[in-house]
């Protein structure tokens, strides 16, 4: 045999030994130095093997988790090939506050293998409490070499730092998404309760008339307004003819109109009455003008000429009481405290911008409406309003005054004062009409209507 064969030869079992060699060590159990920093989870994911796996052969406490620097672990192999199988799967239901690096962690997996079994999209980090999540089994294996298990080693070691970044921001999220599914529940909670009106077994059905408004009708029966938003499923304005439930009613309006009708009648009765005596006066004193006729046949002049200066006086006086009694039930002719309670019944109306109406006001509409009531014309506009009186200081100011905000000539806002430092007013869109303090919102100057 030549040197050339023996070379060859030589060189062809040497080779042959490495490889078995070679083959040998990698599938020993490889032994592991632990160092500073190092756990189960980096050496799992460094090795290509499960934590549960580490924990069993080394007998480490599986709910600490605990290694110690300088300690030998020995870390198993992974076989030499894995056949295509299919195993049977474990399932687990999401709870409040797992993520999957967490159920990674607890099962002895990795969180890519989480997103392989259940179908999960290569950078999917979300689960929702209630869901069903494989944590176990295989559902695709193909034939795999030493050579192959390395690179996937490999691979999964350069995703651990991505997995162990993402871990925190998995958990945040999951915490918002719970939190938010609390809040939402809360909400739906809610909104189901103030959707489903109240009606108390002692209740009245109400029709909406022109003029109406929650207060007034409020008022009507003896109840709050709070309590006819309860009984009903109420929009932003009341509609005329809207049907309304009122509960528990403490006053009946038609009793009171019925009561009113009866103070009337002795009213009526008492007028007819001196109408009666009036026609009788009226006749007596015809027959007295027919006897003074007579008389002052056979009377001097100057007696007639007298008894016809009285005749005067008492037409005159009767005239001038006539006069004055027509003077005091002029219809301009108010008493404040009318006018202020008849403000406050439209409270609740909405802001309208334009609006003259009960059905909705604007500032200087809503203070036009309420002097017209008592026969008083202040003009439709806030720049007319301001000239409808005499102007004051606002320190001066009396209840029933007409409060401004702007400048005299240029005012911008109006309302009706209370006194104190409380107004009534339609404030501003999205508002209703309400009393306010000017505490924080001084008015200008103030009007008193002529």
């Amino acid at each position: 045999m030549n040197n050339t064969t023996k070379k060859i030869l030589f060189g062809t079992v040497g080779a042959a030994g490495l490889f078995l060699a070679s083959s040998a060590s990698v599938n020993a159990d490889t032994t592991h130095h632990v160092v500073k920093n190092d756990t189960v989870w980096d050496l799992s994911q460094k090795y290509g093997v499960s934590i549960q796996s580490i924990e069993q052969l080394n007998k480490i406490n599986t709910d600490t988790h605990l290694i110690r620097e300088g300690q030998t672990l020995t870390i198993p192999t992974t076989g030499k090939t894995a056949a295509k199988t299919a195993t049977k799967t474990s399932q687990v239901t999401v709870k409040a506050g797992d993520t999957l690096w967490a159920l990674a962690q607890k099962y002895g997996t990795t969180v890519e293998k989480l997103r392989q079994l259940n179908g999960l999209a290569s950078d999917a980090y979300l689960i929702h409490v209630g869901d069903v999540i494989k944590v176990d089994g295989q559902v695709t294996t193909t034939t795999t070499t030493n050579a192959q298990a390395t690179s996937t080693v490999s691979s999964e070691a350069n995703q651990t730092s991505q997995a162990a970044a993402t871990a925190s921001s998995e958990a945040s999220q999951t915490s918002q998404a719970t939190s938010i599914a609390s809040s939402e529940a809360s909400q739906a909670a809610s909104t189901s309760q103030a959707a489903t009106p109240y009606v108390a077994a002692n209740h009245v059905t109400y029709t909406v008339q022109a003029g109406d408004s929650l207060y007034t009708i409020a008022q009507k029966y003896g109840v709050t307004v709070d309590s006819l938003r309860q009984a009903n499923t109420l929009g932003a304005t009341l509609q005329v003819g809207q049907s309304l439930t009122v509960n528990d009613p403490t006053k009946n309006p038609q009793a009171s109109v019925a009561a009113s009708q009866a103070e009337q009648t002795p009213a009526q009765t008492t007028t007819t009455s001196q109408a009666t005596q009036a026609t009788q006066t009226t006749q007596a004193a015809t027959t007295t003008n027919q006897v003074a006729q007579t008389t002052s046949q056979t009377t001097s002049q100057p007696a007639a000429q007298t008894q016809t200066s009285q005749a005067s006086q008492t037409t005159q006086t009767s005239q001038q009481t006539q006069a004055s009694q027509a003077q005091v039930a002029t219809p301009s002719s108010y008493s404040v405290s009318a006018l202020l309670s008849y403000a406050q019944t439209f409270t609740g109306v909405p802001y309208v911008l334009g609006g003259t109406t009960p059905a909705g006001f604007d500032c200087s509409g809503f203070t036009q409406y309420v002097f017209n009531h008592f026969g008083k014309n202040i003009g439709r506009t806030t720049y007319q309003q301001q000239y409808a009186g005499t102007k004051l200081a606002v320190s001066s100011a009396q209840p029933g005054d007409l409060l401004f905000w702007g400048a005299y000539g240029s005012a911008y806002h109006v309302g009706i004062y209370l006194g104190g430092s409380s107004y009534i007013a339609a404030p501003e869109p999205g508002e209703s009409v309400s009393v306010k303090s000017f505490t924080y919102y001084q008015p200008s100057f103030a009007v008193h209507v002529n």
